[in-house]
Formats: structure tokens, sequence, C-alpha cells
């Protein structure tokens, strides 16, 4: 057995405790559009850099095949790697080796054995095509040497946030990425990548572009799943328009198609004027869509009608409820026939 071999067996031996909810991680690590992590960035490294990483590998006996991610940080902290497989399985310090064929082989630092330290998942067989997830998780600060028994240099030399390097090796094409992580007990996505359908053409595995995934906005959700709750978001759309006087008015709402629902046409894009609650004497109007309108720009006119006694001006208030979100504009209106844009909405 090589020296190297030798040493991966070493520092792999023994069992580590769960450490990460393992089912939250493949979940939710790395979800939604991002292929790169916040505060990660994808980087050219240096030749020394680059060979101080394979150096790293060759000192711990590294096995090597045709997807490998390789991590590397500098200092005797514990830095762990997680990958998520196409299937969601978790390969980590838990669960070494993945059905199909991913294997963990080496972990470093669990306790402190190198402030030069390496971890390696590597695919030694064709893997599975789909998309596949990276994160870091920093599990632990060690102190090492006699000066980190003295309390008071032990806090100005313990070193919290690391800086980490990422090397993605995908077949022949190899990308690499850096940033920094602070311990914690959440594993950091660093970024996603996709392996293409193997063909017979092609030989080998390549590298594919992500997929575009729809971003799931949760904070956003939960707060319309809680507003559905108390009543205050619904379905469909309503506009009133709303005077004190013995003026006419007229509410009307076109969309950018030159669809108009009014008094005169009131069924229209799948909007009504609310008639059998139109009373010429209330000084109030209704338009109402009970499920949502179709897409698009929305402008809501009011229109005044001539009558005898009128005044001068005609002061009034639309109000859009846009499935719970409420806006209301106010204007005034001359008493000479005229039509006038009083707002917008989008659907």
């Amino acid at each position: 057995m090589s020296e190297g071999a030798l040493a991966r067996s070493r520092r792999s031996g023994g069992s580590r405790r769960d450490r990460s909810e393992a089912s939250t991680v493949a979940e939710s690590l790395g979800g939604g559009g991002n292929v790169i992590g916040a505060g990660v960035e994808e980087t050219e490294v240096s030749e020394s850099e680059a060979t101080a990483l394979e150096a790293r590998l060759e000192r711990e006996g590294a096995k090597r095949g045709s997807v490998q991610i390789s991590l590397m940080w500098d200092n005797w902290n514990d830095l762990d790697l997680h990958v998520i497989t196409p299937s969601g399985e978790h390969v980590y310090h838990d669960n070494r080796k993945s059905k199909c064929g991913g294997e963990l082989d080496i972990d470093m630092n669990f306790k402190p054995t190198s402030k030069t330290p390496v971890e390696n998942v590597v695919w030694t067989e064709t893997p599975p095509p789909g998309v596949y997830r990276v994160g870091i998780r920093h599990f632990k600060i060690h102190k090492r040497g006699f000066l980190s028994k003295i309390p008071l240099i032990s806090m100005l030399t313990t070193t919290n946030e690391t800086h980490f390097k990422l090397g993605v090796t995908i077949g022949k094409s190899k990308k690499f990425y850096e940033g920094t992580i602070e311990r914690g007990n959440d594993v950091k996505f660093v970024a996603k990548f996709a392996i293409a359908e193997a063909s017979s053409e092609q030989g080998g595995v390549a590298a594919a572009p992500v997929p575009m995934e729809e971003e799931e906005f949760t904070e956003a959700k939960e707060i319309e799943t809680l507003r559905r709750r108390i009543g205050t978001v619904r379905d469909g759309v309503s506009v009133s328009l709303g005077w004190d006087s013995n003026t006419d008015l007229g509410l009307s709402i076109v969309n950018s198609e030159g669809e108009e629902v009014s008094f005169f046409n009131p069924e229209s894009m799948g909007g009504s004027f609310d008639i059998e609650g139109y009373n010429p004497d209330s000084g109030r109007q209704e338009i109402i869509w009970a499920s949502d309108p179709p897409e698009g720009s929305y402008t809501v006119i009011v229109q005044h009608f001539e009558t005898e006694e009128q005044e001068e001006s005609t002061d009034f208030t639309v109000t859009i409820d846009n499935k719970g979100e409420e806006q209301a504009f106010e204007g005034t209106i001359s008493s000479d026939g005229s039509r006038f844009e009083a707002g917008s909405f989008d659907i």
C-alpha cells in the first residue's frame, strides 16, 4: 500500500457522529436559479495553486476519476465537503459512498492533523447525468501549539473565518471557486454543475449547462399564505370609483388591446361592471373580476357626463384592489365631458 493510501486510511478511519441534518441539506442546498453561492466567485488559480492542490491530493492518496470535487484550505480548522447528487443523495462524512458511485475518499481535520488539508469527492466510474450541488460547512475551530493554551493569546490567534478554494473536474474541464466561510451549523452553497447524458459519439464525461430553475421566494410565499388566512389577500380584482356631488361620472377599464369594460359594455375581458349594485345617486361604481384577469396592463378611466346644475369640477377617488393589494388614486375632473386616466395596474 502506498504512503498516500496509508495516510488516507489513517485519517478517514473511525466514526463521525451525524452533524449536518442531511435530509434538510439535500432538499435546500443550492435551490433556485443561482449557479454560484453568495460570496463565492469562480476564479482562475495560479499554476502554483493548482500544483499545491494536486500535491495535497497526492500526499493523501486521493482517488482520481471522471468527476472530482476537491476542497483545500490553509489552517487547522475542520471544513466539511458536501455533494448532493441528481437523485438527491447526500455524499458527506456520514454517508461517504453514494449508490451512483460517488465517494468522499479524503476527509481531514476532524482532529487537527494538518495546516494544509484537503477533502475529495470522486466518481471513478461514469456518473449519472443531471445537476450536482456542492456545499461546505465550517464545523470546528481547532487550536494548536503551546500558545493556544494561554487564554488571551489563544483568543487573538484563533481563526474563525477560513478562506477556501474548490476545484471541480468534469472530464477534461476544470473550474475553480473561492470564498470564505465562518464556523456555523449551516452548509454554505458553493456551486452547482450539470453532467450531460453520455453518448457513443461523445466518449467520456462532459459538462452541460445547468438548467434554469424557478426561484422559490419562500419568505414571500409564507407571507401570502398568512395574508390569505387572515383575509387580506384574495383572488380576483376590483376597481371602484367614488365621488361626493350630483355630477354624473363613469368608470371604465381598458386593456392594452383597447378592449373596455364599462356601464355601456358591462361584460368584457372576464370582468363585469356591477350593474346590480349601481345607483346613479350613490356616487359609486365598481368593476369586478371574480378571478384573475388575463395577464397584461390595464388603465382606469374616469369620464364626466354633462348634467344640469353640475359643479365646475368634481373630486373623485379610484380604489384598486389587486388580489388584496390596495391602491388609491385621487383626482379632480372638469365638468366638460372630460375623459381622465386615473390610474393603472398590471396582472
